[in-house]
């Protein structure tokens, strides 16, 4: 015990706890998701697949059958999303403290920074959206093929207009599921947490739909995403406004076209209005606080599987929507992600002063 108590090993351990988050974003800026590593999101879709099919087989055809099935895959995909990495990250644990050996943290903390990493989609996210305008200034049918990676809705039917837009809301949704809230389960739980949560998302992303197929099997599963992302989403609709501010006092010595879209009282007056214009709990706080900062319109009806889905618009018609809005979203993005990593740094320092030597 001694040797686990040792300055040397005590100094590694606060150093690890302050800088775990920033290490944990700065890796994904980096390397974003190389294709020779397979994602723990993959392997998460593999199990989720295998189960729907032996669950819509054991359990009864009926709406109160399936919402049953889909409660039981909710819990088994939960429960092995979190417990891999916490058997794993034990046995080294275990490992060093029987052995006395510090080598065996080493391991442990690579990967649960690794798996931490993993769930974060920044990079990514930065990739697909800046893809999605490369394309649309190529032709609309290059511009849908795009957009159609990161959008669930019918894009071979949106002009120019609608896959920007369609990619501009994509962006502020996504800050909150792809970033604030990995960001958060890691910061609380490490990468346990953040892989719980990242397993609740893909749960969402592939069976949380209201169609046909899913609209009783799915139920939980959606209900446990907008839980777990019901917090992050306005810390996130917070932190966007900052950057906003940040933006337009970093333009301050350039023209002042350059700081028409970073209006930062429009931001808050269409936050307040239209935060809640969507079914889900969390999907407008960002989108109609990204609508307000570009002082464009967002959301509105849109089409999936063929139907007509009516929803309001997000945000004041001030200018139209182009293709730099979307390069303008990313940047809001990364702003409003990095002060959020400052943030939860400070706070890893102050809560280590706190302890006791």
């Amino acid at each position: 015990m001694d040797f686990f108590m040792s300055e040397e090993i005590k100094n590694f351990f606060v150093c690890f706890f302050i800088f775990r988050v920033p290490l944990v974003f700065l890796l994904d800026m980096l390397l974003g998701e190389p294709s020779f590593i397979v994602h723990p999101v993959v392997l998460m879709g593999r199990l989720i697949s295998f189960l729907e099919k032996r669950l819509r087989a054991l359990f009864p055809k009926t709406p109160l059958g399936e919402r049953a099935a889909g409660i039981f895959l909710v819990l088994c995909v939960c429960l092995a999303s979190f417990l891999v990495p916490v058997v794993v990250l034990l046995a080294f644990g275990t490992a060093a403290f029987c052995s006395k050996n510090c080598l065996f943290l080493l391991p442990l903390f690579l990967l649960d920074v690794f798996w931490g990493y993993q769930a974060v989609a920044a990079r990514c996210l930065c990739n697909e959206a800046l893809n999605v305008c490369r394309s649309v200034k190529q032709s609309l049918a290059f511009g849908q093929s795009a957009v159609a990676r990161i959008v669930g809705r019918d894009t071979t039917v949106l002009s120019e207009e609608g896959v920007i837009k369609a990619c501009v809301e994509t962006v502020a949704e996504n800050t909150t599921d792809g970033i604030f809230s990995p960001l958060i389960a890691y910061f609380i739980g490490c990468s346990p947490v953040a892989m719980l949560y990242k397993a609740i998302n893909t749960m969402d992303s592939m069976i949380g739909y209201k169609n046909e197929r899913y609209r009783f099997f799915g139920t939980a599963a959606a209900r446990l995403d907008d839980a777990a992302n019901f917090f992050s989403a306005r810390v996130t609709a917070v932190f966007m406004i900052f950057a906003a501010a940040l933006c337009r006092f970093a333009l301050v010595p350039f023209s002042a076209g350059q700081k028409n879209w970073l209006n930062v009282r429009n931001a808050a007056k269409v936050f307040l209005r239209d935060r809640y214009k969507h079914e889900s709990p969390n999907s407008a706080q960002t989108e109609s606080m990204m609508a307000g900062i570009l002082g464009v319109q967002l959301a509105g009806d849109a089409v999936y599987e063929g139907h007509i889905e009516k929803k309001p618009v997000l945000g004041n018609p001030m200018r139209h929507i182009e293709c730099a809005d979307i390069k303008r979203s990313v940047i809001i993005m990364y702003t409003a992600s990095g002060t959020f990593v400052a943030v939860l740094t400070f706070v890893s320092l102050c809560l280590v002063s706190k302890l006791p030597c």
